[in-house]
């Protein structure tokens, strides 16, 4: 059948498979038209239509995608049935799209859909759900692959599988005892990123941001993002060359980040590689996160791409979790190219044992991304994988996925033996010539200068190697040369630094300008009744300037920052709402759904306001938003647990970034981490914001740990995250019953011009008092309230420690000396093992300001969950607790009384403790 090009695309073919589904779902003269086809033409047009749709769908499973030949491709019985029924009609000829219009044989269509989706690379799609998406891919994917390789092409692989070669070459011949997890058997890794960025800076990205991974790693940063090599080598060989103070360690170089520009042509594109753990996976959600921030202040597009591997991209399930992001609209960054270097192999794990499914990739169909497969050792196809991938993106702004089928001629790492485990596979390896020689020897007949073009360019490059490691001794330490511009005023700051002041109040009659514009509601606004209720309650308290409670209070420290140019980003789980309906930052429309920000109001012109309720994830959602704060100081970047108990699933960020990235990377960060904690009877998993492990990981000067138990403290810490000339992540112990204590509440005077955040609240009144109790955090009200009933004001000081780490020492230590003959008490709702309790003992203890005073600890017993979950127990445990540190002798523990008053034995009974001189033994 030949048909006229007007229909021979895939347009035609998808008006053919409606018409045939239902004759009335196309247009009535297109269905004339159908109609008229003789049988044999629609025989002929069905089959080609079947034989395409074959292979679009499973034409994957009959690719050569293995290198090695090891996995073999598994036959389809609906292909082995189609090419039956051609074999008759092999010769009939149609006019169709598959790569280019033209006319052809039917055997000729079944040839080149073979060889496109077939052969050395293969699409999967078919999960795509919208169909012109979906149809528009086929239609790039096939019109690329069917294109012919020009010798610009041709020379281009060459080169940087050179490039690739000289770099591992020269590495294990300078450095032979060192781990550099080199790119020998993945070299066309090198050959996709080098023409993704050279085709994403010609299309004027301005910007790419990378997360990677060990593998290839030093050889990208080498040849694909021109590092000097001469500082990379020094690096490799060990020699440290920052300005890292007391607090920097360091890490491996294969650890280490870039940021730099590539020139192409007659365009620039900056590119930023970030530093990364070895937990692989958790640099992608960081780097995500980042790219979104830098897309609002970039000009022209920020492209974000992610290497992984496969191993890690199947067995993580923060890969699930990332994907979930690319289609969220509070984490889109315009869609993500994945690239997955398949080594068919994690360390010694083999895919039988380290997944279920037949693709690494496979993760990515649930969330309806696309995906290329392509043999690593066809260097042609890998660049073609490259340019699909960035037209979909930049058609779509979705993910795209590029599984990159190779292996690894040596181990894990270099000084890995890999025939231990895989001696046949190590063996068909060993015998492989290297891909540039193969290469070479594929093309040496059609592009005779492709190989010499390359070989000069590796010799140059090999010679500029020599220098920059005969160089290496002269090196010296530069002074943050890959320090953003934007961070250049923002200084590093030690203990004493964070613990000097900072004016963060806002002059009072602004507090209340601005408070008044975000309490009003639009007209066209019809609220819930209680919304509206509870916006008219807050104005009161603002234009009143007295009964400042904590939502009030952080609603006034986002809106005067917003006011004053900062942008301020809010994500965690209900968190527009608030988890304890405190929020509201979003007003509901109650009859057309429309959502109005009242804060939105107090933004300064182009200055964005982005609460966002986040999916039920910690992991990568933490990821993010730490990634988010490190485009840009001059911004707000607040993530909130839904419970503080939740920072548990995302510990790994915790670990290996928050606490460590400035000491391992010299990367700053202001992000705030909210933990709602407290215990109230809410069971062990609603309670506990870990302050114990915090603390555990705080050293130095590398995060803040608050608890502010004030409305006013808590609107200072927020802004003193920006206002600071420093940026330091901020662990905030959040309140949770707090916010509806009508006892805690701030006059905003306290707030006012010349204020601060106070790091320790202590009683001015009390000179002449027998006991100061220490405490952090929302027990300060419950002994504020024993004390009141027992009638001991006069004589008992409660001085509440609102910064736990950097501890201010000093200022304590001011406190006591006013109460030289008091008693001191540390008390805290917390079990034993838990809370502040150690750290603040072992503070006074090692303290020569303070290890003079003897000071008792009251708590709960040790308990290996955080809290109960009877309100009752909770409430008698609680009352027996405050009473303790109030008594007028503080000894071994007793119970009284009998029923309902009684604990239930040891478990539950309160514990005192002391810790008596410089000895710290403690003893009930």
């Amino acid at each position: 059948m030949n048909l006229p090009i007007s229909t021979s695309s895939a347009f035609f073919l998808d008006l053919y498979a409606r018409y045939q589904r239902d004759p009335y779902s196309v247009p009535a003269d297109w269905r004339v038209y159908l109609e008229g086809l003789n049988d044999n033409e629609r025989s002929i047009s069905d089959l080609s239509q079947r034989l395409i749709e074959a292979y679009r769908v499973h034409g994957h499973l009959e690719a050569k995608l293995d290198p090695l030949g090891l996995n073999l491709p598994i036959g389809v019985d609906r292909l082995d049935r189609l090419r039956k029924e051609i074999e008759g009609q092999a010769e009939r000829r149609l006019t169709l799209t598959v790569g280019v219009p033209r006319t052809m044989t039917m055997g000729v269509l079944a040839s080149e859909l073979a060889r496109i989706y077939s052969g050395s690379s293969a699409l999967e799609a078919s999960h795509v759900e919208d169909e012109m998406m979906r149809d528009w891919l086929y239609d790039i994917y096939e019109k690329t692959f069917a294109e012919s390789a020009s010798a610009d092409l041709v020379s281009r692989a060459l080169e940087s599988i050179a490039l690739a070669d000289t770099f591992e070459d020269f590495i294990r011949m300078k450095f032979p005892s060192k781990k550099r997890f080199g790119v020998e058997g993945a070299e066309s890794s090198i050959v996709f990123l080098r023409e993704l960025l050279r085709i994403a800076c010609l299309a004027g990205v301005g910007e790419t941001t990378i997360g990677g991974m060990h593998r290839g790693r030093l050889a990208t940063l080498a040849t694909v993002l021109d590092k000097p090599v001469g500082l990379l080598l020094a690096e490799i060989k060990g020699r440290d060359l920052t300005n890292g103070g007391a607090d920097f360690t360091g890490d491996v170089p294969y650890h280490l980040g870039y940021a730099g520009e590539l020139i192409r042509g007659d365009r620039r594109m900056k590119v930023t590689i970030s530093p990364h753990p070895s937990h692989l996976m958790t640099v992608a959600p960081v780097v995500t996160g980042l790219a979104r921030a830098k897309r609002a202040g970039c000009v022209g597009d920020v492209l974000c791409l992610l290497l992984h591997t496969d191993a890690a991209f199947a067995g993580q399930g923060l890969t699930s979790e990332v994907l979930q992001l690319g289609g969220l609209v509070g984490y889109q960054v315009g869609g993500t190219i994945h690239l997955v270097v398949n080594n068919q192999i994690g360390f010694t794990t083999t895919v039988s044992e380290g997944r279920s499914s037949r693709y690494c990739t496979d993760i990515g169909k649930s969330t309806g991304v696309p995906v290329i497969h392509v043999n690593g050792d066809d260097p042609l196809a890998v660049m073609r994988a490259a340019e699909v991938a960035l037209a979909w993106r930049r058609h779509t702004s979705r993910d795209i996925l590029i599984d990159l089928v190779c292996y690894r001629r040596n181990g894990h790492n270099e000084l890995d033996e890999p025939s231990f485990t895989q001696p046949r596979v190590s063996a068909i390896i060993k015998g492989r010539p290297s891909l540039r020689e193969s290469f070479a020897a594929e093309i040496a007949s059609e592009y005779p200068d492709a190989r010499s073009q390359a070989d000069a360019a590796a010799a140059e490059f090999r010679a500029a190697m020599q220098r920059g490691y005969e160089a290496i001794e002269s090196l010296r330490p530069n002074d943050d040369s890959n320090r953003p511009i934007a961070w250049a005023n923002i200084r590093r700051a030690d203990s004493a630094d964070l613990l000097l002041p900072v004016a963060t109040g806002v002059a009072i009659e602004q507090l209340r300008e601005i408070g008044a514009a975000t309490c009003t509601l639009p007209a066209d606004i019809v609220a819930h009744p209680k919304v509206a209720q509870f916006y008219q309650k807050r104005l009161e308290t603002i234009l009143s300037g007295h009964g400042i409670n904590f939502a009030t209070a952080e609603a006034l420290a986002f809106a005067t920052l917003l006011a004053e140019g900062v942008p301020v980003r809010l994500s965690g789980q209900d968190t527009v709402r608030g988890t304890f309906t405190q929020r509201h930052l979003a007003v509901h429309d109650m009859q057309t759904d429309r959502r109005f920000l009242p804060l939105g109001v107090a933004a300064a012109r182009g200055i964005s306001f982005e609460p966002v309720n986040s999916p039920l994830s910690e992991y990568a959602i933490l990821g993010f938003e730490y990634g988010h704060s490190l485009a840009d100081p001059h911004q707000l970047t607040v993530w909130e647990a839904q419970f503080g108990d939740f920072l548990n699933g995302a510990q790994i960020v915790v670990d290996q970034f928050i606490v460590s990235a400035e000491a391992k990377w010299e990367m700053m960060s202001g992000l705030v981490v909210q933990l709602p904690h407290g215990l109230e009877g809410q069971g062990p998993d609603h309670s506990s914001a870990k302050i114990e492990r915090l603390l555990q990981l705080a050293a130095g000067s590398n995060i803040i740990i608050a608890n502010p138990s004030t409305p006013a403290n808590l609107f200072h810490l927020l802004r003193r995250q920006v206002v600071a000339p420093w940026r330091k992540p901020l662990f905030m112990i959040a309140p949770k019953s707090l916010l509806r204590q009508k006892n805690c509440a701030s006059d905003l005077a306290e707030m006012g011009a010349g204020t601060g955040f106070r790091p320790i609240i202590a009683e001015e009144d009390k000179a002449d008092c027998s006991r100061v109790i220490l405490c952090s955090g929302k027990i300060y009200y419950d002994l504020m309230a024993m004390r009141a009933a027992l009638g001991r004001e006069k004589d008992v000081a409660l001085v509440s420690i609102e910064q736990l780490h950097p501890f201010p020492v000093a200022e304590l230590s001011a406190v006591l000396g006013r109460h030289q003959k008091a008693e001191c008490i540390w008390c805290q709702e917390e079990p034993e093992n838990q809370g502040a309790q150690s750290h603040i003992l072992e503070l006074l203890r090692q303290d020569k300001r303070t290890h003079g005073r003897i000071v008792k600890a009251i708590s709960r017993p040790r308990l290996p969950v955080a809290a109960g979950g009877s309100i009752e127990r909770h409430e008698i445990e609680q009352q027996q607790l405050v009473r303790r540190a109030l008594d007028q002798s503080v000894g071994p523990d007793r119970h009284e009384g009998s029923g309902a008053t009684r604990l239930a034995g040891e478990a539950h009974r309160t514990v005192c403790q002391e810790s008596t001189g410089l000895d710290g033994q403690l003893g009930e």
